[in-house]
């Protein structure tokens, strides 16, 4: 076989994996000191959705999904009025199925303290996010860059700063 034939036909199955959607799952969040909460697809599909844009190679792209404050919610996690003092000293663990993890602070991901949402993204520009970056992927509005932006988010845990 040539190796232009041998290029393409290795190629042409990667490019078709990266397009095709990936199957929706279960999101684990974990609250220390709490049990643990699994959201399902139907789960997330229900909480408030939200909006994040980025800007890459000059070309905006418009993410949406549930709101991270919203999932938050639902396992326990004080948010609100009441999101002061020693609540303040907790963060946000994402972690993606390839390893890679991004950490925030719980204030940040709250309305009362930050206008702009973390959305556990299931779609982009409209579209079902590819098997390379779903089925969710935890987006930051208002991020310059998405150098924090957790592809394939399988967990969310909220602990205290050690």
């Amino acid at each position: 076989m040539r190796p232009t034939l041998l290029l393409a036909a290795l190629i042409t199955p990667m490019a078709v994996w990266a397009a095709t959607p990936v199957l929706a799952q279960d999101l684990k969040v974990t609250v220390a000191g709490r049990d643990s909460v699994v959201l399902t697809p139907a789960d997330l599909k229900a909480l408030p959705r939200a909006k994040a844009t980025f800007t890459a190679h000059g070309k905006s792209i418009t993410y949406e999904g549930a709101a991270l404050n919203a999932a938050l919610k639902q396992a326990g996690v004080v948010s609100g009025d009441r999101l002061m003092g020693r609540y303040l000293n907790q963060v946000v663990v994402a972690k993606g199925a390839d390893g890679f993890s991004a950490s925030y602070s719980l204030g940040e991901t709250d309305p009362i303290y930050r206008a702009n949402p973390v959305v556990i993204a299931d779609s982009k520009d409209g579209q079902p996010l590819d098997a390379r970056e779903g089925p969710y992927r935890l987006v930051v509005d208002g991020d310059l860059r998405p150098g924090r932006s957790v592809r394939q988010l399988v967990s969310v845990e909220v602990k205290p700063v050690p």
